[in-house]
């Protein structure tokens, strides 16, 4: 377990009383809904799942997600431990991206979205490193409980590898997806679902991750200045550069530099608490 495989965004621990709904959005993030009680009827994609105590939400960046409307259970309103968070190892985030949009939790997963709300609560001393691990103990149970299987066929497999493969090879230089398919011998129609499907992201978004993951490695290993390292993977604008690396990262290129050097932890990484919603409001994620 490497100790920069995900970053925390914000966690919260959230109420939605009856008939409350959460408009459709998306987000360059990951985020875990887990119901503790109550129940609503949540919008994934163009579909409607009910979904109920026990159960979770796991959507990807990018996911349209919402609640069209809640109802109490058993006497409680729908509530919820909520974690957003980015991935920076790539295995790993292969893994996850394979876990179903809707899945039935257990009682050691909801016991530690337990303990990482507490820790961002509380913020005790390595609160950050104990919620953190804890966390990303959390998502191997989601994995393990999912008993994922990879439903690549070994052509399908293989075009993706290879876009990848080259993606790695030639990420300094423009990339675009008639380079990509006339490099594997299929349309950019195909590349482009194939990818998705087998990955869960998009090939742009695979492609700005790998740029940004070798940026932050010259950042810390070098002493270039951040036009240098933004030509260097492959920005021609330092600007799309620098908003790039904040949406991935969580911070600027700059900042990353200095909290890295002196030891200090990203500031998107600071846990935090999110109180419950007022009643009868409607929330609009961020």
């Amino acid at each position: 377990m490497t100790p920069n495989m995900i970053n925390i965004l914000w966690l919260a621990k959230s109420e939605y009383p009856a008939g409350s709904h959460l408009s459709p959005h998306q987000h360059d993030y990951y985020q875990i809904y887990y119901v503790i009680s109550g129940e609503g009827d949540f919008i994934v994609g163009n579909e409607s799942v009910k979904m109920g105590r026990g159960m979770f939400l796991f959507t990807r960046p990018n996911d349209v997600h919402g609640i069209s409307t809640t109802r109490d259970r058993d006497g409680k309103p729908l509530s919820m431990l909520e974690v957003k968070y980015v991935v920076f190892d790539n295995e790993f985030e292969e893994s996850l991206n394979q876990i179903p949009i809707v899945c039935q939790g257990s009682e050691p997963i909801e016991e530690m979205l337990e303990l990482v709300f507490k820790e961002g609560i509380d913020t005790l001393p390595w609160y950050l490193e104990i919620a953190t691990h804890t966390f990303i103990a959390a998502l191997y149970y989601m994995i393990r409980f999912q008993k994922i299987e990879i439903s690549a066929t070994p052509q399908k497999s293989k075009v993706v590898d290879q876009i990848k493969e080259n993606i790695q090879e030639n990420y300094q230089n423009e990339i675009s997806l008639d380079h990509l398919a006339q490099f594997v011998g299929h349309s950019k129609n195909y590349i482009c679902k194939t990818f998705k499907e087998n990955t869960g992201r998009t090939i742009n978004l695979y492609l700005n991750k790998v740029r940004i993951d070798k940026a932050a490695e010259l950042l810390v290993n070098t002493h270039l200045d951040i036009s240098e390292i933004s030509r260097d993977v492959g920005y021609n604008n330092i600007y799309h550069f620098i908003k790039t690396f904040k949406k991935i990262v969580g911070t600027s290129p700059g900042n990353f530099r200095k909290n890295e050097l002196s030891g200090i932890a990203l500031i998107s990484s600071k846990v935090k608490a999110i109180a419950t919603i007022p009643v009868q409001q409607t929330r609009n994620d961020v």
